[in-house]
């Protein structure tokens, strides 16, 4: 029984720990917010996708993973040029529920004898008039109605003088078909886990926030465990922590799926290799019952088998197998030894690739001036992108508005070749963006992104041709 979600008392280790709040519930709070360096990446890409493009970001992960968290972070610390309706999805909210919430977000009077969606279309009209993004934060959007669904799509595409009038920040667990009808806005933003090395940081910043003044409540020992047992999601994370410090067994509280998922997996696996072994004792027994059944067929067949079974003779070694029943026992052996391997091979593939996503390299940034200068030759500027192809693909990377953070970021992971920053003018401030390769088709931009070396093809990208960074650069100017 998961002892953060039904115990309505305060933990006994609020007291011990001399702590103001609880650490580690299931409430989503702005202050525990953990400023890690991937969702910040994350949180800035969304930010840059409001402000600077049409496209409706989708943030993809599983339950827990911290998706509310961020959506809730993108709220608090949203502008004066953003307006935002936030929507927490559920299976019981009607498309009229949907229209009133946005109603109301958007400080609409429907006492006015019109229709909501007249109101809420002109409203949105007049926000666009003053340079005012309306956006939509809908959480666990994969929970909502059918026709939620399609009231939300048809909202999302209400279009005035070519650009759309409202935008959207979506959470889910899964892709949904309605998807598909926004038509090459939506852009997916993949939520990563915690890192091996961000665990104790992360569990440490709760507790500080929290009122903690002590050192590292945990031990090594039990942080590796916390990581091998939740593999970086937050939210199994703070319920063993709170199971720990409760001084309660890990075993009574911890989410078993994963360890069912794989005693099915060895338990097939084994009742497998047990069959071929079974033949493979029993085939003698298996052949003769069939020749007892047919003596007239296996009688004709003598003959052929015997000339055969000259012929199976297999050089390996000078280990020769000269009968043909032999040789099918070591071809039923041999395939027993194969599947055992393929099997480790899977297992050791897959471990690779979990290492591979949590284990995220960190490379210094050399701050000395000399660094700096080198680097900022090394790529190109805005006359260099001016000089493109306008149908041409780029990937932007990152935006931010300090200067300092794009060169730290072409530090970091070594960016070289068709690289270049550019400037843009967003709340009267200039905010500076980063784009890389130049690419003749969509497709091309695509398939050579995945050649990219890690960590670079891990990080989330922008695709977007060069006529739009154009566009900034000259509305800038």
């Amino acid at each position: 029984m998961n002892t953060l979600a039904n115990s309505s008392a305060e933990p006994n280790y609020i007291t011990r720990l001399a702590l103001k709040s609880a650490p580690f519930n299931l409430t989503v709070e702005s202050q525990f917010y953990f400023k890690g360096e991937q969702i910040e990446q994350r949180l800035n890409l969304l930010y840059h996708l409001v402000r600077a493009s049409d496209k409706v970001a989708c943030i993809f992960a599983n339950k827990g993973m911290g998706k509310s968290t961020l959506l809730t972070q993108l709220q608090v610390s949203a502008g004066d040029d953003l307006r935002l309706c936030r929507i927490d999805a559920t299976q019981a909210l009607t498309a009229t529920e949907l229209t009133e919430k946005c109603l109301r977000a958007f400080a609409i009077d429907d006492s006015e004898n019109q229709q909501a969606d007249n109101l809420l279309k002109n409203k949105l009209r007049r926000l666009k008039d003053l340079n005012i993004k309306s956006v939509l934060l809908v959480d666990d959007a994969d929970l909502l109605s059918d026709d939620a669904r399609a009231k939300l799509i048809d909202y999302l595409s209400w279009q005035e003088d070519e650009d759309f009038l409202l935008q959207a920040v979506l959470s889910s667990s899964r892709k949904f078909p309605e998807l598909t009808d926004l038509h090459g806005r939506l852009q997916r933003v993949d939520l990563p886990r915690l890192t091996e090395q961000e665990l104790p940081v992360y569990i440490m910043q709760r507790l500080l926030t929290a009122g903690y003044q002590g050192e590292a409540v945990f031990n090594e020992k039990i942080l590796k465990r916390f990581y091998r047992e939740t593999q970086g999601c937050p939210a199994l994370i703070n319920q063993l922590a709170h199971q720990q410090l409760l001084g309660i067994s890990p075993q009574k509280g911890l989410n078993l799926s994963v360890n069912i998922m794989a005693i099915l997996k060895w338990f097939s696996v084994g009742l497998l290799i047990a069959s071929l072994v079974f033949l493979l004792i029993f085939q003698d027994k298996i052949n003769t019952f069939f020749m007892a059944i047919e003596p007239e067929l296996i009688t004709e067949k003598i003959t052929p088998l015997a000339e055969e079974e000259e012929l199976v003779t297999i050089d390996a070694d000078e280990d020769k197998v000269t009968s043909l029943d032999e040789a099918e026992r070591n071809e039923l052996t041999s395939l027993v030894t194969e599947l055992s391997q393929a099997d480790t091979i899977e297992n050791t593939v897959k471990a690779e690739v979990e290492v591979a996503e949590k284990l995220e390299p960190v490379l210094e940034v050399d701050s000395k001036p000399e660094s700096t200068v080198t680097e900022k030759e090394a790529i190109h500027q805005q006359d260099w992108i001016k000089q493109q192809n306008t149908t041409d693909y780029t990937f932007q990377l990152m935006g931010s508005w300090q200067h300092d953070e794009v060169a730290e970021f072409i530090n970091k992971y070594s960016l070289s070749g068709d690289v270049a920053e550019f400037q843009s003018m967003r709340n009267g401030r200039i905010w500076y963006a980063l784009i890389y390769g130049v690419y003749s088709n969509k497709q091309l931009a695509l398939d050579a992104s995945k050649q990219w070396a890690e960590p670079l093809n891990t990080l989330p990208s922008w695709l977007r041709r060069f006529d739009s960074v154009q566009k900034q650069i000259k509305d800038k100017e």
